[in-house]
């Protein structure tokens, strides 16, 4: 079952950091993967983009 799009909005998990093409159920504090293990579709989110730390 896919997740109910919302009008193009999306939600970044706050402690995965993958970014939802959808908003996250608002009763939990994390997507469902971090919070009970059920496995995310690939499709439905992006990883975020990681910051270079590069010595200088």
């Amino acid at each position: 079952m896919r997740p109910r799009q919302s009008h193009g909005r999306r939600q970044t998990c706050g402690t995965c950091r993958k970014r939802y093409h959808f908003v996250l159920p608002t009763s939990l504090t994390s997507c469902l993967e971090c919070h009970d293990g059920t496995p995310a579709d690939p499709a439905t989110y992006a990883l975020a983009p990681v910051a270079h730390q590069l010595a200088a």
